[in-house]
C-alpha cells in the first residue's frame, strides 16, 4: 500500500455488475457463531493475518430480549508495491433465546472486494510531465495484464470466500450447535 499525500488512485469493483456487495442469508439455530467463523475464513481465504483485519463497526445491542448486531470489517492486502485488494464486508442480525437450541435468529453475511492502485504523487519529478508518460505507458503495456491476474485473483477468492461460509452456515443449520 502506498502512503503519500498525493496519489493517483486506479479502483475497480472485482464484480462490474451491480450491486457490487454480495450476500448472504442464514435463519437458524446460533447465528452469533457465524461471527468468528467470518473472520476466520477472511484470515484462510485471502491470507491475511489478524493485524491486516480492521473492525470497522461493532455494535451489538443486548437491552431487550432480541439481541441485534451488525458488525464491519475492513481488510487491506497488499499484492505489490503499488496494488492492494479493499476488501469490505460485515454482519448484521437478531438473536433471540430458543429452548431448543439455546439462541436462534438470522445473519446476514456480506461482502465486496475491489483491486486498487495507487501511484504518489508527491515529488517534483512524480508531478513531472515525463514521469506521467512513463508511468502511463508502464501502465498501460505492462501493467495491464498483471492487472487482471489480480482482479481475477479477488474474483475468485470473493466467490471461494462465500462458499466457505455458506458451506459452515448450512452445517451450523443441520448441527445447531
Amino acid at each position: 500500500m502506498v502512503f503519500a499525500r498525493t496519489k493517483i488512485m486506479i479502483h475497480d469493483w472485482c464484480f462490474e455488475e451491480a450491486p457490487t456487495e454480495m450476500f448472504l442469508n442464514y435463519t437458524g439455530p446460533n447465528p452469533q457463531l457465524a461471527l468468528k467463523q467470518y473472520v476466520e475464513t477472511l484470515k484462510t481465504v485471502f491470507r491475511v493475518r489478524d493485524s491486516e483485519i480492521q473492525e470497522k463497526n461493532f455494535n451489538w445491542d443486548r437491552s431487550g430480549k432480541e439481541e441485534k448486531f451488525d458488525l464491519e470489517f475492513e481488510v487491506r492486502k497488499d499484492m505489490d508495491k503499488n496494488t492492494y485488494l479493499f476488501i469490505q464486508g460485515g454482519l448484521e442480525g437478531t438473536i433471540m433465546p430458543s429452548e431448543e437450541f439455546g439462541k436462534e435468529g438470522h445473519v446476514r453475511v456480506r461482502i465486496t472486494a475491489a483491486v486498487r492502485t495507487e501511484y504518489p504523487q508527491d515529488t517534483f519529478w512524480q508531478k513531472s510531465l515525463i514521469y506521467e508518460f512513463f508511468r502511463v505507458m508502464y501502465h498501460k503495456l505492462i501493467y495491464v495484464s498483471l492487472w487482471e491476474k489480480y482482479m481475477a485473483e479477488c474474483r475468485e477468492s470473493v466467490r471461494y470466500f462465500l462458499e466457505e461460509m455458506k458451506a459452515y452456515l448450512n452445517l451450523l443449520q443441520r448441527s445447531g450447535v
